[in-house]
This record gives structure tokens, C-alpha cells and sequence, in this order.
């Protein structure tokens, strides 16, 4: 089923919603900060970790999610979540040390670490997400640094812990003496997601919220909460001169805007109506093919029988002119991956070429799921 496509439908890349509001939120924030006298003279020079009123607006940003408003020096921004696990991984690891993370997430994860010399290890999952007697067999076995987890809206499986599951894995850790990297990009997005980690175990939690996903990926701003005990200036000191690690100074200046306003809450309101009415779309599309998704997610996830190889849909979709992900893109390390594919459901500007997208994976999925695949 090969159709011609001035460009390729892209339900590959879990893009931040775009609602109406964020245009205008950004036009008008933008002239209120060019009134601004000094606003020259705050953006001339780099910013590492943040200057403190950037560090106070962070603080404030996360507070809802980590149970508490964390003194400024907790908190460094850096230019998004790589760069904050890069600061995270230099800290705590050195070339050969071990690290875990589930056995699909972010896909970045384990190149960072290897460009780090440090040695990846997938732990199973369940529902939930990371299951914790796995994590405890893997800490037995191999007595990694610590773990990198996605406990709210995980990707690509949208599993959500339960705040017992959460309990569990701090224990695990405690008891093994590992640190805790905790990835809530979409944590802002579901509106019923449990207390963080980092609000269960603030000791050995490194929490990082990036605004990639709820704002706008081109930000490049993330936000980090240290554990207790470290101060962010120590932290940040063997980076001083990294400058590709500093966010920059006017997106400190434009997200500090939007969050002292209301336009961040507001966006993030609109952000969720818009999600949810692609759910809807994506649900009527691919339901019957096993799609599952949660609120707040920017993909569904769809494990597949066997006699429909994930690998063969995902060509013959962009044979198609349409991109979807296989689960093997989110592989930590080198166990062979569930045969499920991702659908991000963001990227196209609108739900007429989202129907458009997901009308042609559809027609995939039910050929292949009938043995005949076009």
C-alpha cells in the first residue's frame, strides 16, 4: 500500500501539543518582555545552572509534583533533559560503572551512557512499569550505580506506578544503596498522577522536569531537584565552562514569565483539552487493534501477535507515507524487544492530517493482524 506523500505523515515523534493558547501566550509574553528596559542586559551573558531567579521559578514549577517548594540551591535548569542527565551521569558514574533503566524508555538514554563509558542493563517490566523484584535480581547481580525510570506516563508504554509500586522502588533502592534519576517530562500532563519519587525518597532522588512536552520542545529547558545533602553550585562546578549544558537566558526569561503569570497553568490546561481530543481520534482509529494510552500521553502503544511483525508494519507505514516507531528504537540494551510499535499522536498540526496518518496505520494494522499484508 504505497501512496505518494509530498512529506512523510510524522507519528513518530512525541511532539508537545501546540493549542491556540500557546500562540498567543507567546506573542503577547514576548512584547511584555521586549518592553522590558533591562530585559539586553539579562540575555547578554550565559546563565550556568540558572540565575537564582530562575532557580526560585523552577522550584516553583515543580513544587505540585516533588511535595514541597526546594530551596533555590536544589535546583539547577539546564538545556533540557540530556544535558541534565549528562550533568547527573558525570556526578555519579565513572567509565565501566553500571546503570539500569527500564527496558524500553527514553531513547536517548543509553547513548548518553555509553558516550559516558557506562554499561546499560534493561529491567523488566510490568504494568506498572519497573518491576521491582526484577530491579532487586538486577542490583544482586550486578551492582549497578543507580536507575533511570519514567514513573508517570513511561515511554513508550504509558505505564503508571501506583503509589505502592512507588514505595517499592524507593525501598529496593535504599536498600541497595543506588541513586534514583526520575524523568517526569509528562508528569505536568497527567492530571492524576501520583506523588513523584522524588516526593517519596528526596535523599536519593534526582528529579528532573523538562518543560519539552507541556511548553515547547525548541525551549530547550529542563529543570532539576538535587537530594538532599547536595548543593547545586557543587553540582554544576566541573561544567562551568560547558556552555552547551546552560539553557538560554531568554528562555529563562520567557518560561519564568509564563510561570510568575498564569499563562503556564493556562497552557497546560489547553495542552491536555487538545491531547485528550487526539486520544479520542487515535482511540476511534486503533482501538480495535489494542491501543492503549493514558491522560496526559503524547503516543499510544500497541504490543502486537505475532503473525504481525512490529518491524514490518513500521516499513510498510512509511512505505505509506506515514512514521511510527518500533519498539526496538526504545531498547536499553541488547534484549530482544516486545513486538509492539508507538503511534505519537502531536505531531501533525492538525486532526485532519492525524486522520489522515492514522487511517493509513490502521489499514496496516488490520492487514497484517488478517495475515495479508499489503
Amino acid at each position: 500500500m504505497s501512496r505518494p506523500q509530498t512529506s512523510a505523515i510524522d507519528l513518530s515523534t512525541a511532539l508537545p501539543p501546540c493549542p491556540s493558547f500557546l500562540g498567543e501566550a507567546l506573542s503577547r509574553s514576548l512584547i511584555e518582555l521586549a518592553s522590558q528596559s533591562q530585559l539586553h542586559w539579562r540575555i547578554r551573558k550565559n546563565r550556568p545552572g540558572g540565575e537564582e531567579r530562575d532557580r526560585q521559578i523552577g522550584s516553583i514549577w515543580i513544587s505540585p509534583r516533588v511535595g514541597e517548594i526546594l530551596p533555590a540551591d536544589r535546583i539547577l535548569v539546564t538545556n533540557g533533559t540530556q544535558n541534565a542527565l549528562v550533568v547527573i551521569l558525570r556526578h555519579l558514574c565513572k567509565p565501566g560503572d553500571v546503570i539500569v533503566a527500564e527496558k524500553l524508555a527514553y531513547l536517548l538514554i543509553r547513548p548518553i551512557a555509553l558516550s559516558l563509558g557506562l554499561i546499560v542493563i534493561g529491567v523488566e517490566m510490568d504494568a506498572e512499569g519497573v518491576d521491582p523484584a526484577a530491579l532487586e535480581a538486577v542490583c544482586r547481580r550486578a551492582s549497578p550505580k543507580l536507575l533511570y525510570c519514567t514513573p508517570t506516563v513511561q515511554n513508550p508504554t504509558t505505564a503508571v506506578m501506583s503509589q505502592s509500586r512507588r514505595a517499592e522502588i524507593v525501598r529496593v533502592a535504599r536498600t541497595h544503596n543506588i541513586a534514583i534519576i526520575e524523568d517526569d517530562v509528562l508528569g505536568r500532563l497527567h492530571p492524576e498522577a501520583p506523588p513523584s519519587l522524588y516526593a517519596h525518597a528526596p535523599d536519593t532522588t534526582w528529579y528532573i522536569m523538562s518543560v519539552s512536552k507541556c511548553f515547547a520542545m525548541g525551549l530547550r529547558l529542563a529543570y532539576l531537584a538535587l537530594p538532599e545533602g547536595l548543593a547545586a553550585a557543587n553540582v554544576l562546578r566541573p561544567h562551568l565552562r560547558s556552555s552547551s549544558i546552560f539553557a538560554n537566558s531568554l528562555s529563562c526569561e520567557l518560561v519564568a514569565h509564563w510561570i510568575e503569570g498564569d499563562n503556564a497553568r493556562q497552557i497546560v490546561d489547553t495542552a491536555r483539552v487538545e491531547v485528550t481530543a487526539r486520544q479520542q481520534l487515535a482511540l476511534q482509529h486503533l482501538g480495535r487493534s489494542g491501543a492503549k494510552t493514558v491522560p496526559g500521553a503524547l503516543h499510544l502503544w500497541i504490543e502486537l501477535p505475532p503473525k504481525a511483525s512490529c518491524d514490518a508494519v513500521v516499513e510498510a507505514a512509511l512505505a505509506a507515507g506515514v512514521q511510527i516507531r518500533s519498539a526496538r528504537v526504545f531498547s536499553v540494551d541488547d534484549q530482544p524487544p516486545p513486538n509492539a510499535i508507538r503511534v505519537a499522536i502531536t505531531g501533525p498540526q492538525d486532526h485532519a492530517q492525524l486522520h489522515a496518518g492514522l487511517s493509513i496505520v490502521a489499514e496496516i494494522l488490520s492487514a497484517h493482524l488478517s495475515h495479508d499484508p499489503p
